[in-house]
């Protein structure tokens, strides 16, 4: 395959991936809003706790059995289907375990709705099971586009389930009903897209499969708990409508970023786990956290800006109490964004244990925080969560990424500091602007107005103090949304233009070519170029098994 026919192939993938994500967020967050106006926020308060289960369901079953096929540098058949088994008889004994600890832990625990939404939810675990190794195929193909596909078709149908069943009184199963449906379409796309192995056993396998996926799992197991124990929290110690309240503002400023962020965590792992050395691995996760907080502050920086006005205009006068939590929550946000990648980092790395380890510990002193501040009321717990989060971030650079890849936390600065210049100045010209034009502008133009003012203000800045960010952005623009375009452009990195810039200057020049999976990675270098330069030519046959640098594209 031709150096230039794979790079079209890599760019068609991400193209794939970023606009079908496009595409399904609008769609969802179309039907949130319908939700949010049909459905109550104590309502929402009871499923935010049942909830928590449908991502423990894809982290417990893929990463405990089947993320180890796309890590290994070899797998035959008798991986694969010991992978199929250990998942379908996981996803069976996890589903019976949370029903059946419904009389005797959720309902003392939480009450009665609350417990029987947790006993609808329970066959998450099953239906996830089902297509875990097919999502292990794809992603160790690096075939973006099919799962592009599933996602947002799966997607798609998750959202506008639960719109229908709320239109008929359905309340909060409704919102159950649409995670098991959006799970189980995803898994029948997957087995049909890429067709899984009989389920078998295979000691050896199994026990190398299994020796990366328990800690991966347990890793994983304790980053879903953090990401949802405040929930659980809550809904023991404040009312329902309170807990809705917090699942809206969390949602808001914390989790609707990670659906971008989503592009950049499908793509890092199979990606991450290929590369050539741990300074490449450096390298690719600096560039991607630059691009990515270039890419999400600024939305969040806007959420602080208009959400007294955005947020009882879109969802409704019943949410207005989330707008203080959710602007105190977007920085938390911005740390997230920032964090987006490091367990795919320590995945790749090969060091699942370190990772669990300081998931336990981030667990502990997240919950015990949250608990602490619950009892002060939902700005407390916002102003907390916020708190916690830059103490992990300090801690993940200075226990993981450094030890590891030898990435410090004061090159966050650098990385960071554009994007940071860029929202302050947003929110210079966006807080006044809004306070003159609320009182006596529609809120729909005091919205547009100031949220357009906003962007470009922060554009002018961001061009201004790092010209290498403004022309990543504006390469990856031009290579997800005019691939023809940027074809057809000259190359300026080409002969070492003066146009060229810093970040791609750390791009590994040399031409490197690597075998097909199952090929041992020792001894076989592989390509890593920057997805932004232009082609060169690889010899004919070779078929590289590593993607070019995506990382700007998270």
């Amino acid at each position: 395959m031709s150096r230039d026919s794979f790079k079209e192939a890599t760019i068609s993938g991400v193209r794939w991936v970023m606009l079908t994500r496009g595409v399904s967020e609008v769609l969802a967050f179309g039907c949130i809003i319908l939700l949010a106006r049909l459905i109550s926020p104590a309502e929402f308060g009871h499923a935010a706790v049942a909830l928590i289960f449908v991502p423990l369901a894809g982290i417990l079953t893929f990463e405990g059995f089947a993320s180890a096929l796309v890590q290994r540098e070899t797998i035959d058949e008798s991986h694969r289907g010991v992978a199929m088994l250990m998942s379908l008889v996981g996803g069976v004994v996890l589903s019976a375990l949370v029903l059946g600890l419904v009389p005797v832990l959720w309902r003392p625990v939480f009450g009665a709705q609350t417990a029987s939404l947790i006993a609808l939810v329970s066959p998450v675990f099953l239906l996830a099971s089902l297509g875990t190794v097919s999502r292990a195929t794809l992603w160790r193909g690096l075939d973006f586009r099919r799962m592009s596909l599933i996602d947002v078709t799966a997607t798609a149908v998750g959202n506008l389930i639960p719109v229908g069943l709320a239109l008929a009184g359905l309340g909060a199963s409704a919102i159950i009903a649409g995670a098991l449906a959006q799970t189980l379409l995803t898994s029948l796309l997957l087995l049909a897209l890429a067709p899984a192995p009989l389920p078998r056993w295979h000691g050896r396998s199994q026990r190398e499969i299994g020796g990366f996926g328990i800690a991966a799992a347990g890793a994983g197991l304790l980053d879903v708990m953090f990401r949802n124990v405040d929930y659980a929290i809550l809904a023991v110690q404040l009312p329902a409508a309170q807990v809705g309240i917090y699942w809206r503002a969390f949602n808001l400023g914390v989790v609707y970023q990670d659906k971008l962020s989503s592009v950049m965590m499908q793509l890092a792992f199979p990606v991450y786990s290929r590369t050539k050395s741990r300074a490449e691995l450096r390298r690719m996760h600096e560039r991607a956290t630059r691009v990515h907080a270039a890419v999400i502050f600024p939305l969040l920086a806007s959420l602080i800006v208009l959400g007294p006005v955005l947020i009882p205009l879109v969802l409704g006068a019943a949410w207005a109490p989330a707008v203080r939590p959710a602007q105190i929550l977007a920085v938390a946000g911005m740390v997230a964004a920032v964090l987006t990648g490091y367990p795919q980092v320590m995945l790749a790395v090969g060091r699942p244990r370190a990772l669990l380890n300081f998931n336990l510990a981030m667990l502990a002193v997240y919950a015990a925080a949250v608990a602490l501040a619950a009892q002060h009321g939902l700005v407390a717990v916002a102003g907390t969560v916020a708190v916690v989060y830059i103490a992990i971030l300090a801690g993940v650079y200075r226990f993981l990424l450094q030890r590891h890849i030898g990435l410090p936390l004061r090159g966050l600065v650098g990385e960071l500091g554009p994007a940071v210049a860029g929202c302050l100045a947003l929110a210079a010209v966006g807080e006044p602007l809004r306070h003159l034009l609320e009182p006596s502008v529609a809120r729909v133009f005091t919205v547009a107005i100031t949220g357009t003012a906003g962007v470009l203000a922060y554009c002018a800045v961001l061009r201004l103090v790092s010209p290498a960010t403004w022309r990543d952005l504006h390469r990856l623009a031009l290579r997800v949304l005019a691939p023809g375009r940027m074809s057809l452009q000259p190359s300026d990195d080409a002969g070492g233009g003066a146009d060229r810039d810093a970040a791609s200057r750390d791009v590994v020049a040399d031409d490197r070519v690597g075998a097909d999976h199952g090929a041992p990675a020792n001894g076989h270098a592989r390509e890593h170029d920057d997805v932004l330069a232009e082609p060169r030519p690889v010899l004919d046959g070779d078929r590289p098994q590593v993607l070019e640098r995506l990382v700007q594209h998270g």
